[in-house]
């Protein structure tokens, strides 16, 4: 391949105790969470909005956030939470819902946008939009400064503590540490979410032809493919979730062979999947009872990337430490949601291996396994903590705590854990974990 020798001078345009980068639910917590404890902190994000998959990205809905006896992200969690309903109550809608792995919610991606921004200002947090992190620049076992790309120009930022929160473990990669990634056919395929109106949601309900867990939805598709009407197979459809008394979020289709690292790959799945939903669009009006005026209003402007590299930490949490609900002396937090490993290929065979894994993962009412902080600790670098689903864990774990309750989770350690070791003067990998879980119980988590 040719290439280009490039040098100039870039300025440090940007200096904080805490650098964020990547604004989606672990980034957020992070943020908030470091500027609580009194560093200046600073948030950056390529796109133009907070909550990354949550927001941009259109996910419908908010995955397991209770074991059935506790309530599992407290702290930021809470404060998010209990946002969101008041502003679904505020609007007459019964926006919770409980689903066959869990207790869940609709996500309603307005309201979280403003509830983000309105935590991140409340605690002082300095946002930078259209910022796309281009580069680190490294020396021995820390991190001295990040380069980005925005409308102004090159900059860079420095602080004393980083944290990568930006899905594709994307800082840690280019800072040298280690990491996995599967093949692009052996990944989990992303979907690009959707936004519908028009649904008589009262007589979709009552058809119960909802997704892969109904036989009726299962023949409607196996139809659909043999006809054309749908020209790309996928049997895992995992469906529509109310988000409002007017408005339906829609989980479905997925892009196969997609590499999350690469921009081409990135590009043609994003073709494909609006050419998909499309698709969609036509097959739910002409089968689907309810949604014979539905139309669909927004798609996401982010693709739904489910799993990208994972980073080599101290500790990788394995589905061994999930099944046994391990107990960690470092622990920062417990969560439970079922493996949820979508399938890599499109067939019904996969689709029924998926849902067997599901079933047979749930962990019993009031279990759940805990996170260390030693997950959140990349090898050789001592100023940079891991937040959201690129932690150190293995696939079967990462299919678990990749959701946003575990995003909230694992931000809201990473961020306290910055803010403290800025103010002790050590490193990350140095800091008093008691001092860290005592923050944390003082916040009700459940250690």
């Amino acid at each position: 391949m040719k290439t280009v020798r490039f040098s100039t001078d870039i300025p440090v345009r940007y200096s904080a105790d805490v650098c964020v980068i990547g604004a989606g639910p672990a980034g957020v917590s992070a943020a908030v969470s470091a500027a609580r404890q009194g560093a200046k902190v600073l948030l950056f994000d390529a796109h133009t909005m907070p909550g990354g998959m949550s927001t941009a990205g259109r996910v419908p809905t908010l995955m397991t956030y209770s074991d059935g006896v506790h309530f599992l992200p407290e702290g930021f969690g809470r404060d998010v939470f209990e946002r969101m309903q008041s502003m679904a109550e505020a609007l007459d809608f019964s926006w919770q819902n409980t689903t066959p792995w869990g207790f869940g919610a609709s996500l309603n991606s307005w309201h979280v946008q403003n509830i983000y921004e309105e935590l991140l200002t409340a605690a002082g947090v300095e946002v930078l939009y259209s910022c796309r992190l281009t580069a680190a620049i490294t020396e021995d076992d820390r991190i001295r400064q990040v380069l980005f790309v925005s409308p102004g120009g090159l900059f860079a930022a420095e602080a004393g503590v980083f944290v990568d929160a930006t899905g594709d473990g994307t800082l840690a990669a280019w800072s040298d540490v280690p990491f996995e990634l599967a093949p692009p056919d052996e990944l989990m395929p992303p979907t690009l979410c959707s936004i519908w109106t028009g649904v008589d949601w009262e007589t979709y309900h009552k058809a119960k032809v909802f997704s892969h867990d109904t036989d009726a939805m299962l023949e409607l598709l196996d139809k659909a493919f043999e006809t054309g009407e749908i020209t790309e197979m996928d049997y895992h459809h995992t469906g529509m979730f109310r988000l409002s008394n007017y408005l339906v979020g829609a989980n479905i289709t997925h892009a196969y062979g997609v590499d999350p690292s690469d921009e081409l790959s990135l590009s043609r799945a994003l073709i494909r999947n609006r050419r998909n939903v499309a698709q969609y669009e036509n097959f739910y009006r002409k089968h689907i009872k309810g949604f014979e005026k539905a139309e669909i209003i927004d798609c996401g402007s982010l693709l739904g990337v489910r799993e990208s590299r994972r980073i080599q930490c101290d500790y990788m949490l394995t589905f061994t430490d999930y099944k046994n609900c391990q107990d960690f002396e470092d622990g920062i937090g417990r969560y439970n949601y079922p493996a949820d490993l979508h399938p890599a290929k499109p067939d019904r065979q996969s689709l029924e291996e998926h849902k067997k894994l599901m079933r047979t993962s749930s962990l019993p009412k009031g279990k759940s396994y805990g996170i260390p902080y030693r997950s959140l600790l990349p090898v050789g670098k001592d100023n940079l903590l891991m937040a959201g689903r690129c932690i150190g864990c293995d696939r079967l774990m990462h299919s678990s705590v990749r959701t946003i309750p575990g995003c909230w989770i694992t931000g809201q350690s990473a961020g306290i854990a910055a803010a403290l070791a800025v103010k002790n003067g050590c490193s990350c990998r140095s800091i008093d974990i008691k001092e860290l879980q005592n923050r944390l119980q003082e916040l009700h988590v459940l250690l």
